[in-house]
C-alpha cells in the first residue's frame, strides 16, 4: 500500500509542475511608453451625415495640433478633427469602441460645458470622452481616500473604431 501512496504522490507532484519558463512566472512589467504621445495603429472610420470620409489615422493625429495637451496625453475637440459641422451646438456623435459598444455624445450649447473629445494616451490608445475645457486633465492622485475616491463621472469609451456625426441643420431665418 505504501508504494502505491508514494507513486500517487509523485505523480501528483509531476502533474502540478508547470512546464512554463521560470521567467514567465516572474512577470516583468511592461516597458514604459515612448516619451511622445503617438498613435501608431490608429484607424478610426468617419461617417459624416451618412457619407464615409477619410479615416482618422496616426498621420492625421500627428499633423493636427491638439486643443488640450500635457506631457502624457493629447486631446482633440471633434470639430478640430472632423471639421466645422462637428462644432455646431447640438451636433451628435455615435462613437463605436473596440467591443462594439456605442456611446452617443452631443456638442454642448454652452462653451464652458464639458465637450466631446478624442484623447490619445502615451500608449497610443484613443479614448472618446467628455472634457471640461476649464480643467482638461484634472489631478487624480491624492484625492479622496482608498475607499472615498468618487471616480470620474464623465462617460468614456476606449478603443475608438468608428465615429458617426449627425450634424444639425442651421435654421434659416424667416423673413415676413
Amino acid at each position: 500500500m505504501r508504494p502505491h501512496l508514494l507513486l500517487g504522490f509523485a505523480l501528483g507532484l509531476l502533474a502540478c509542475d508547470h512546464t512554463d519558463d521560470a521567467a514567465d512566472g516572474k512577470r516583468m512589467p511592461k516597458p514604459p511608453p515612448t516619451t511622445s504621445a503617438a498613435a501608431p495603429s490608429v484607424h478610426v472610420e468617419i461617417v459624416l451625415d451618412g457619407v464615409t470620409v477619410a479615416p482618422l489615422d496616426a498621420a492625421r493625429f500627428d499633423a493636427t495640433k491638439p486643443d488640450f495637451a500635457e506631457d502624457e496625453r493629447r486631446a482633440y475637440r471633434m470639430a478640430t478633427l472632423l471639421g466645422p459641422a462637428a462644432g455646431r451646438p447640438g451636433a451628435s456623435f455615435a462613437i463605436t469602441g473596440d467591443q462594439g459598444l456605442v456611446l452617443t455624445m452631443s456638442e454642448p450649447t454652452d462653451p464652458k460645458a464639458p465637450a466631446p473629445v478624442l484623447v490619445v494616451s502615451r500608449r497610443g490608445e484613443v479614448i472618446a470622452t467628455l472634457l471640461d475645457p476649464a480643467q482638461p486633465f484634472p489631478p487624480y492622485h491624492g484625492w479622496g481616500g482608498r475607499l472615498g475616491r468618487p471616480g470620474d463621472p464623465l462617460p468614456r469609451i476606449g478603443g475608438v473604431r468608428r465615429i458617426e456625426l449627425r450634424s444639425v441643420e442651421v435654421p434659416k431665418s424667416v423673413t415676413p
